[in-house]
């Protein structure tokens, strides 16, 4: 009889950036939480106020460190920061304005995002079968850690991170744009995966006021 417990972790994107309003190409680069993204990560805390979690984890990236910092509030749980939950390297895409990438590298953005070639990276990048590959490494390790006591496992990450994790988990054929502060739950026990919901705003919307 196996001795191991499920474990269910809440994926969680970071607030609105800087960036994300300049429509800037975000990736292994930073920019501030907004005032909105601040909001935003302290309503999906509260949203979650009601459930106990065992663990935090967090990219390294600083806007998602203060996304989780905002969103755990006053509960005394240690974030457990590392890189491979960062965001897709964009390379030379990084911190580009939309219309400055346009310009010089046409529709590449198109060919990019439409998510049908696995090997697909922006110049200088990586590519969604290496970003899956950090990610599971990382999830995989969470999981080793956690499945013999269970239990809920926050995991604060990035948009791209996220849904190309599910993608090419689930061998979907279309991918999910999670809005910032979603959350996607995935469940495992016993080398088993279970998804109970993708990029969903409900929790975050239930105290969430626009700034």
């Amino acid at each position: 009889m196996s001795s191991e417990k499920e474990v269910r972790l809440y994926f969680v994107r970071h607030g609105e950036t800087q960036y994300n309003v300049e429509k800037r190409m975000q990736g292994f680069c930073d920019s501030p939480l907004t005032d909105n993204g601040i909001a935003q990560a302290k309503s999906v805390g509260m949203g979650l106020s009601d459930i106990k979690f065992k663990a935090v984890y967090a990219s390294e990236s600083q806007r998602v460190i203060d996304t989780a910092n905002h969103a755990i509030g006053h509960r005394k749980i240690p974030i457990i920061t590392d890189p491979r939950l960062k965001e897709m390297n964009f390379g030379a895409l990084e911190s580009l304005l939309e219309s400055e990438i346009i310009a010089k590298y046409g529709n590449i953005l198109d060919k990019l995002f439409k998510h049908k070639d696995l090997n697909m990276s922006a110049p200088e990048g990586e590519s969604y079968i290496q970003l899956f590959s950090r990610t599971k490494a990382v999830i995989n390790d969470i999981i080793q850690k956690h499945k013999y006591d269970g239990g809920n496992i926050l995991v604060f990450s990035h948009g791209v991170t996220i849904a190309n994790y599910l993608k090419q988990l689930l061998q979907a054929s279309h991918y999910t744009h999670h809005d910032n502060c979603s959350i996607t739950i995935v469940k495992y026990f016993e080398d088993s995966f279970h998804v109970e919901s993708i990029a969903d705003t409900t929790f975050r919307d239930k105290h969430y006021l626009k700034k």
